[in-house]
């Protein structure tokens, strides 16, 4: 989001040079001239390639197609959008890098190709499943399966560790359904505290409640119209919320808060969850009525320790992202930190792993990313604390995870003085969320 406040307020137009069929410049307008202190007598009849330098060639080769690409021009990092106008083909260079840093530039010429694709189409999901990496068999399967599903509008039950990726499968599957040119609505049930919870799902009337619009709220629900809402941590549903849910699913119709009449809804729900429904439901804090209409399709996602095969070429495919992100140029990793990453439990999963990545590339220095570039602390490696950490992995998951939540709530708490709302900051979690992990462990 940060990004996106960034690019707000930049110039959009520094000028546009003129093209004909054969690839040689025409003219440029005034303030290209300005900005690129280039002459006409420069400029006129050269060939666009040797204006604009940039590695898609094909942008400069195959204008035809409206879309934007980064070049080089007298020197200066640039963002161009072509235009095609008949034989003649419009080159508007909207943003220089003395605007943004590299990493928001590159940002920023996604960003406008997403937001046009999703002003097009009305898409809001952003990852397929040529984005989901690894070609291990229980990935493929996965994928495989994931796909098949697609296609129709039955309800899926996404299930997996923490870190697995449960919400990229979910926009994948989106993407590839005939819902995809709808909503794509996620909500984490985890982050909606309580007494808010029915009416950000369910929508309200005016009037329903002290502070309520007066012209009232749709809920998400409403909001997901002919798409899909993507319920993620529905463990954490409350209890009452969940008889609500199910209604949905079986009269496919909403009520909003403080309404007198129901809404038909057309919506696919995919749900997902790192916890064990079933110890919920004995636990009576999940509905088993509401398990079984979620259990139509149920797509278990694999951990990382289940795809072994898959952790160097996901660690490539993190370094790639890196470099572009932070301007590194790293192209290898020593074997050490192959046999190391190959090894490591990954209780995190992919999300963990991203996160180390991103930690070593951060200070590497050179093209190899080593073990010694992922510390911890300026005295205590990365093997360090893994080493320490295996010691107590002879408790279950649960209890690990457990441990570390209680330790990392207390730390934060300590550090903002017993301030809830501020340890919620640092923990980066919502402060419902807090509530509920200090009533779980019996924290003070």
């Amino acid at each position: 989001m940060e990004n996106v406040k960034n690019v707000k307020n930049v110039k959009r137009n520094w000028g546009s040079i003129e093209v004909d069929e054969n690839g040689k410049v025409i003219g440029a307008s005034a303030d290209f001239y300005e900005h690129f202190t280039i002459i006409p007598t420069d400029l006129i009849g050269e060939p666009i390639a040797k204006v604009i330098h940039t590695s898609t060639n094909n942008s400069l080769k195959n204008p035809d197609k409206k879309h934007v690409f980064p070049g080089v021009i007298s020197g200066h990092s640039c963002f161009i959008r072509t235009i095609r106008k008949e034989s003649i083909t419009i080159y508007n260079v909207i943003i220089r890098q003395e605007e943004l840093e590299y990493a928001d530039l590159v940002y920023y010429a996604n960003s406008l190709d997403r937001h046009k694709a999703k002003k097009k189409a009305g898409i809001q999901s952003r990852y397929g499943f040529e984005e989901i990496v690894g070609k291990s068999q229980a990935i493929e399967r996965i994928k495989e399966l994931a796909a098949r599903i697609a296609t129709s509008s039955s309800t899926v039950l996404l299930t997996g560790e923490t870190g697995t990726g449960k919400e990229l499968f979910a926009q994948a599957i989106h993407g590839l359904s005939t819902r995809k040119s709808h909503p794509f609505v996620p909500v984490n049930c985890a982050a909606i505290p309580d007494e808010l919870f029915e009416s950000e799902i369910f929508g309200y009337e005016a009037g329903a409640f002290s502070g309520a619009k007066k012209e009232g709220k749709p809920g998400k629900i409403e909001l997901a119209q002919n798409g899909t809402l993507f319920l993620d941590e529905i463990s954490e549903l409350p209890y009452q919320a969940q008889g609500k849910l199910l209604r949905v699913l079986q009269e496919r119709e909403v009520e909003r808060l403080g309404g007198t009449g129901s809404k038909n809804v057309d919506i696919r729900i995919i749900a997902a969850t790192n916890r064990d429904l079933k110890t919920l439901i004995q636990e009576g804090k999940f509905r088993q009525d509401l398990y079984y209409r979620l259990y139509v399709f149920e797509l278990k996602i694999p951990s990382l320790r289940e795809r072994p095969e898959d952790i160097l070429p996901l660690a490539y495919y993190f370094i790639d992202y890196f470099n572009n992100k932070l301007g590194c140029n790293v192209s290898e990793i020593e074997p050490k930190l192959q046999e190391w990453l190959s090894n490591y439990s990954w209780p995190g999963n992919v999300r963990e792993f991203k996160a180390i990545i991103e930690r070593g590339m951060n200070i590497v220095e050179g093209r190899t990313l080593t073990l010694d570039s992922l510390y911890f602390t300026p005295n205590l490696t990365l093997q360090d604390e893994v080493e320490k950490l295996e010691i107590s992995y002879s408790s279950s998951l649960d209890e690990v995870v457990g441990k570390a939540e209680i330790s990392a709530i207390q730390r934060a708490l300590t550090e903002s003085d017993g301030d809830r709302s501020l340890a919620a900051q640092k923990l980066k979690i919502h402060i419902a969320s807090l509530y509920r992990k200090i009533a779980k462990y019996k924290l003070k």
